[in-house]
């Protein structure tokens, strides 16, 4: 270990974290101005907001160390307990967030208590007892900070902790297939790499204060990930919006005869849904098409988008009828199984039109979704013939 002089280091490392909590500062508001208010957005809301008081806490740490004075002994300590203390929530906040993101789903809450919440708690009381025992840090007589005997130990347990929500993502990232999918995944999986950088860098270099202005870095990959999705994306499905589709639409445009399988989803009485149960209702029943579609196409090249309202487009490299055919068969199939379970007050259901084209010409695609569309509401008129019956 590199040990420098603390008088030297004062300043560049109050620096490098003013200029940390500037970028914080931004990212945050780009969370709160330009996201919708989800689950996920708000996990990010919380990291970033305690990223922004720790590297604070990290500029009072270096200002009080070594200053003389029972006040300024009290002001250290709690200022320390605060810093470790925000470093456990940060940790727990996203494993949360990338365990969400990953399989969009929570973690079970009692494997969520026994694996995470237990051990966070003790990891929290070995750092709130430290004035007493000194076991992550303490103080010496003139009022500079050390490392206590458990400080490296702790360390490893929250990065072992980081490391395996990466190690997750990576697995996952291998059976995906959509590429915006694996982007997001990449990005999970690297978060821990530039606070391990910053971390040697710290451990090696001794009055150094790199982990948290690192760890910005992995925020703002975090945010410019997120940007890219709100560009491709459907803020309420997760689907690809209409403009991505559009593009990916085009790719069949490039003069190769690729056949293209296009089919047009549209959910039954949806207008019914929203005026009988309320708009939350019909963003549910919107989220659960999303949900129903993604597990029947996933692991597969398939392409799905949300093309407005209650619409959804399918696009699947293949030209052949009866697969068209079984595809949809397949889709009404499992709404029909969901619609078993009786998670909502309503009946679940689509109606479908697809188009196929192995030939190349002018606006092919463009003609190709109007004829899907056009056996869609095809669909919708026998669907709506059956109910009357």
């Amino acid at each position: 270990m590199i040990a420098f002089d603390l008088t030297h280091t004062l300043l560049f490392n109050i620096g490098v974290n003013t200029f940390s909590c500037i970028i914080t500062l931004i990212i945050l508001y780009s969370y709160k101005r330009n996201f919708a208010d989800t689950y996920d957005a708000r996990l990010l809301c919380k990291i970033e907001a305690l990223i922004l008081l720790i590297l604070l806490a990290d500029i009072g740490m270096w200002i009080l160390n070594g200053k003389s004075g029972q006040l300024m002994r009290a002001l250290n300590y709690t200022d320390n307990i605060l810093y470790f203390l925000m470093q456990i929530a940060v940790a727990f906040y996203w494993l949360r967030y990338a365990y969400y993101r990953t399989f969009r789903q929570n973690f079970a809450r009692k494997k969520e208590i026994f694996w995470v919440i237990i051990p966070f708690i003790l990891l929290s009381i070995i750092v709130i007892t430290s004035p007493l025992n000194g076991w992550c840090f303490y103080l010496d007589d003139a009022n500079y900070y050390h490392r206590g005997v458990l400080s490296a130990p702790m360390s490893v347990v929250i990065l072992a902790y980081l490391l395996s929500i990466s190690a997750i993502a990576l697995t996952q990232y291998k059976k995906e297939v959509f590429s915006d999918r694996k982007k997001e995944l990449l990005t999970i999986a690297f978060f821990v790499v530039p606070p391990f950088i910053g971390g040697t860098i710290q451990t090696v270099f001794y009055g150094i204060s790199m982990i948290w202005p690192c760890t910005v870095v992995s925020s703002l990959l975090v945010l410019l990930d997120k940007e890219s999705q709100a560009i491709s994306q459907d803020s309420l499905t997760r689907l690809n919006n209409r403009r991505n589709m559009e593009r990916h639409l085009a790719t069949y445009e490039d003069g190769k005869n690729r056949a293209v399988t296009l089919i047009v989803l549209d959910i039954n009485d949806f207008k019914y849904i929203n005026d009988r149960y309320g708009h939350a209702s019909g963003d549910m029943a919107l989220m659960q098409t999303a949900n129903l579609l993604r597990e029947m196409f996933n692991g597969t090249s398939t392409f799905l988008a949300r093309y407005g309202g209650d619409e959804f487009v399918i696009i699947m490299q293949q030209g052949e009828e009866g697969a068209a055919g079984q595809v949809i068969r397949k889709i009404k199939n499992n709404f029909a199984d969901f619609n078993e379970s009786r998670q909502f007050p309503f009946q679940l259901s689509v109606s479908a039109g697809y188009a196929i084209s192995s030939i190349k010409g002018v606006n092919r695609t463009a003609n190709l979704f109007k004829e899907a569309d056009e056996n869609m509401y095809h669909d919708k008129t026998l669907y709506h013939r059956e109910e009357q019956t």
